[in-house]
């Protein structure tokens, strides 16, 4: 990383700031939305979840979410930027001072909207309510320090620039060479937009799109195949038909892996790894009879929510995937494996993923292998075994399918055919962000031998 920085005074000193800037600071209220983030920012810290914002209003709510996804999103470039800018180093810092800087640093180098002035006042203000106030000269020179030398910032590094870890490049430029590795990388950086599938058995996919243009949503794409529609972020439950089920969040990624099997009214089918429903609902709306299994409680809990909002009635139990029960060998003409993954292709939807560690993957490599083994014992001669996961990391997914094939001569490859948008190599179904604008996601078809 290089950027355009004076000698080794490169912080200025709190007596820069006038007494009439301190005396307004210190009597300003903090915006509600970057008060918010903070919070959403030090629970992550502490627990490793990102939650959404729970502001009241709908705009502060929306800045909240912007800022602390945001940050998480861009974390490592973040802290690249702002160790050129701390001569102690950031893990010398105070948590709290260090979350300070990182929400600012993301509105200055990244939120046009926002006066960088906004949000370097409102930081020194954050420090002294968060009972930090020894830190607030420090944070007030570091931020308008960067505000105006932001412009000669160049990282050079993708993964650093990206904020990606090492492992995860490293792995993607060698399965598919540097400049494809980059260009996934980038297409994680910009926030999706909320893709619609709508239940056609009970609304047209037309007179839905008209529903929501009527309520001032613009349509920004229209699926006709799979009878979805893409729009921008919102709140779903505010969207018109939710309450009356015409609708369910799922990618078109996720919603074709179900739509290569082929389902026909009759068929029963096994959804393994069920929640959040998205799959069952799918095979549920092409007639099949589906059996919605996972291993969480809470999971089964949003299933059943799910379901009951579309109106389908799909019965649930809990069930681990890789754990054999008897009577159900033999018994399914298609059993859905969305197993357990790192969920690498949906980083740009679940910044937080950008946190796990290599020592993950090779942990979830045997419960993936262990699951596929089972649940394959649960096909009917001539049935289907569809294994799917969101990851786009071939250990996880070709890999996985050659490994299992060689133990298995019972099952082959049923190639899906040609989809636009999507690969298909070896008979095996993929899906990339930069190439057709979806999740990241792997699917294979596999047949068992009559």
């Amino acid at each position: 990383m290089s950027s355009k920085r004076g000698g080794g005074k490169n912080q200025d000193s709190a007596e820069s700031m006038s007494s009439e800037s301190r005396k307004a600071m210190s009597s300003a209220a903090v915006s509600p939305a970057r008060e918010n983030a903070l919070q959403i920012l030090t629970r992550y810290r502490r627990s490793g979840e990102l939650t959404a914002s729970d502001c009241p209003q709908a705009d502060n709510r929306r800045l909240a979410d912007s800022i602390a996804f945001g940050t998480v999103q861009n974390g490592r470039y973040l802290d690249a930027v702002l160790e050129s800018f701390v001569r102690s180093g950031l893990r010398s810092l105070h948590p709290t001072v260090r979350e300070i800087l990182r929400l600012s640093a993301f509105q200055i180098l990244f939120l046009d909207r926002v006066p960088d002035s906004a949000a370097v006042n409102d930081a020194v203000t954050l420090c002294r309510e968060q009972k930090c106030g020894f830190a607030a000269g420090f944070v007030n020179a570091v931020l308008r320090n960067l505000s105006r030398k932001k412009d000669g910032i160049v990282v050079a590094d993708p993964a650093v620039r990206f904020s990606h870890p090492d492992w995860i490049m490293d792995r993607l430029v060698q399965e598919n060479g540097q400049a494809f590795a980059e260009a996934f990388l980038e297409a994680n950086q910009k926030l999706p937009d909320l893709r619609l599938q709508i239940c056609t058995d009970r609304c047209g996919a037309d007179d839905y799109r008209a529903m929501l243009e009527k309520a001032g949503v613009e349509v920004l794409d229209q699926n006709p195949e799979l009878g979805s529609v893409l729009i921008r972020p919102c709140k779903v439950t505010d969207l018109p038909g939710y309450e009356e089920g015409f609708f369910y969040v799922q990618d078109d990624a996720a919603r074709t892996a179900v739509a290569i099997c082929g389902l026909q009214p009759g068929m029963r089918v096994l959804d393994a790894c069920a929640a959040p429903g998205g799959k069952s609902v799918a095979a549920a709306m092409a007639g099949a009879e589906v059996l919605a299994c996972d291993l969480s409680e809470k999971r089964l809990q949003r299933c059943r929510e799910n379901f009951s909002r579309l109106r389908l009635e799909i019965p649930v139990c809990r069930q681990d995937a890789a754990e054999f029960r008897p009577e159900w060998e033999n018994s399914f003409d298609c059993v859905l494996a969305d197993v357990p993954c790192t969920g690498t292709g949906i980083i740009r939807k679940h910044p937080e993923i950008r946190d796990k560690t290599e020592e993950e993957l090779f942990s979830l490599l045997p419960i993936q292998q262990a699951i596929l083994r089972n649940l394959a014992r649960y096909v009917k001669p001539g049935g289907l075994l569809l294994y799917s996961t969101c990851s786009v990391l071939r250990d996880e997914d070709e890999n996985q399918v050659s490994q299992f094939l060689n133990e298995q001569d019972d099952f082959i490859i049923d190639a899906p055919s040609a989809r636009k948008g999507y690969s298909c190599q070896n008979g095996m179904l993929r899906s990339w962000p930069q190439q057709n604008g979806n999740d990241g996601f792997f699917a294979a078809k596999l047949r068992k031998k009559p």
